[in-house]
């Protein structure tokens, strides 16, 4: 499973959950994506592991899970 903790404008933090990893990059490759290449991660989980990002950003979690 792959929980994206996140933040809008540094604001309330949200949780998204998928499945699996490649649900949210196939999510992000929608017309309209789920969610916002520019809101800040304040912290990833896969399964159960916290991924360590370059990029704090959706967009640089969609480039981590991408290669």
């Amino acid at each position: 499973m792959l929980e994206i903790h996140y933040t809008v404008n540094n604001n309330a933090e949200y949780v998204k959950t998928y499945e699996k990893a490649s649900d949210f990059v196939a999510a992000q490759y929608k017309e309209v994506p789920d969610l916002q290449d520019n809101y800040t991660i304040v912290k990833v989980l896969l399964e159960g592991n916290e991924l360590s990002l370059k990029e704090k950003t959706v967009g640089g979690l969609f480039d981590y899970l991408n290669n």
